[in-house]
């Protein structure tokens, strides 16, 4: 008898441990704090509170990977780009974790889309603040079920966060953008110089000596 009055205490106190997190409605991306914090202006656009859409840029500065900038695109290896995406809402201070779909796209008529897995953030530190976030790749992303303030917390099941990240444009290996322009100092007749003899890499050796010889006279 003993025993069993025991073993009801335990799973009574156990039960009363598993709290359940309270639903926060309406939460939404904090706007004002991605458009303050970007690497490059005007690389940010909200289609409404909770989907939002980035244009990044390829980071030609030297990073540890401790600090980043919000915005940039960070090469990992040889073959992998990623950007440190911070996830930030109106309705709360830190958010742990969250359901992530993954919307690849495929033909007009068919997409293929992942299935919903709960990630982990990271703990990011940017050069103006620190937050949680992920490393996301040029793509189409869905966010929902966020766990928020110690856990406690979880947006509601019907509100989905859209986060969509292009890369801009490159040229073969070399990445070519106003943002480099003003960070190598390079005026715009030398970068036209330099652009066009990128585009005349098929062409014959002694075509290339004759135009040196014309640029540089």
């Amino acid at each position: 008898m003993i025993i069993v009055f025991l073993l009801f205490l335990y799973i009574y106190t156990l039960n009363c441990q598993i709290t359940t997190p309270n639903i926060i409605y309406n939460c939404s991306f904090l706007n004002k704090t991605y458009l303050s914090n970007t690497a490059v202006s005007d690389q940010i656009h909200f289609n409404n509170y909770t989907s939002i859409n980035l244009i990044a840029s390829y980071s030609f500065l030297y990073s540890s990977f401790s600090t980043f900038e919000l915005g940039l695109i960070y090469q990992f290896s040889s073959s992998n780009f990623f950007v440190p995406f911070p996830i930030i809402f109106n309705c709360a201070n830190i958010v742990h974790s969250c359901q992530l779909k993954t919307i690849t796209a495929g033909t007009k008529i068919i997409s293929r889309d992942s299935e919903s897995i709960n990630v982990q953030l990271t703990s990011f530190k940017y050069t103006k603040f620190n937050q949680m976030g992920l490393y996301l790749k040029q793509g189409r992303y869905q966010l929902s079920n966020c766990l928020l303030n110690n856990q406690t917390q979880i947006t509601d099941s019907q509100t989905i966060f859209n986060i969509e990240i292009q890369y801009e444009k490159s040229v073969g290996k070399i990445k070519i953008t106003n943002a480099c322009r003003h960070c190598l100092h390079v005026s715009n007749s030398t970068f036209d110089m330099f652009f066009f003899l990128i585009n005349i890499k098929g062409l014959k050796k002694t075509k290339k000596r004759v135009l040196s010889n014309r640029l540089f006279v």
